[in-house]
């Protein structure tokens, strides 16, 4: 990721638009939180805030069928990696094994729901304002 000079607009469409897909990967793939995103990039809180919800928008209103695709491959990989720890479950484990499985298998649940919620709350949220 490229440190951008500036702390704040206003941004060209081709700043916005390198801004936006480098803020997608750290906080949609990536997990990572605005603050962290905003010291990493180089760019104000609000902006990466703001650049989420437009994200989040543009994935719920398929305006960006690029990042969905790339979301629902995330899902999809999660989905994967629950299938194969679920069958380790069914192996003959110790009780420690059988717990961190379980709990690797609840945070990946966590996971999808919470991008769902987000992408619900995210949506009655604009529909208001």
């Amino acid at each position: 990721m490229i440190k951008e000079e500036k702390m704040g607009g206003p941004y060209t469409k081709q700043q916005q638009e390198t801004r936006r897909n480098q803020i997608f990967e750290l906080h949609f793939e990536q997990g990572y939180s605005a603050v962290y995103i905003a010291k990493t990039l180089g760019v104000n809180r609000n902006t990466v805030n703001k650049d989420i919800e437009i994200l989040y928008s543009e994935i719920r209103n398929d305006k960006s069928p690029n990042h969905k695709n790339q979301l629902d491959k995330q899902v999809i990989k999660l989905d994967y990696q629950k299938t194969r720890l679920q069958k380790e479950l069914d192996k003959d484990i110790s009780i420690k094994e059988r717990l961190q499985i379980e709990k690797i298998i609840s945070d990946a649940d966590l996971r999808i729901a919470a991008f769902f919620v987000k992408l619900v709350t995210t949506r009655r949220h604009n529909s208001l304002g």
